[in-house]
């Protein structure tokens, strides 16, 4: 594990990591700068309420996995969802990439 494979102080996932030969890359978004381009539908849109519901940590974050992007909220503080993946919950999202690149098929080699 390389230092940006190491979770930082601040967060509880790394800036980087690899899985499958596949390079995955993190990054803290605010609402702002969100773009809603894969998020899938009404499923996703069941994410995004849930997110905007006054949740108090509430946060989003783009994953990038060999350049193709997915968005990522933290609904509450170790609770990661995303529109991919609308019915699962994951304790980070590192666990959440990985399971994005095993079962969403844009997503494989």
């Amino acid at each position: 594990m390389t230092k940006k494979d190491k979770p930082t102080p601040n967060k509880k996932y790394p800036e980087s990591t690899e899985y499958k030969g596949r390079k995955i890359k993190f990054f803290d978004l605010s609402k702002s700068e969100l773009p809603n381009s894969d998020l899938h539908g009404k499923k996703a849109l069941e994410v995004e309420k849930r997110a905007d519901k006054g949740e108090k940590h509430s946060r989003k974050l783009k994953v990038e996995i060999d350049e193709k992007e997915f968005e990522v909220v933290e609904l509450q503080e170790g609770v990661f969802e995303s529109g991919l993946l609308p019915y699962s919950s994951y304790e980070s999202p590192v666990e959440l990439a990985q399971d994005v690149i095993d079962y969403i098929s844009e997503f494989r080699k």
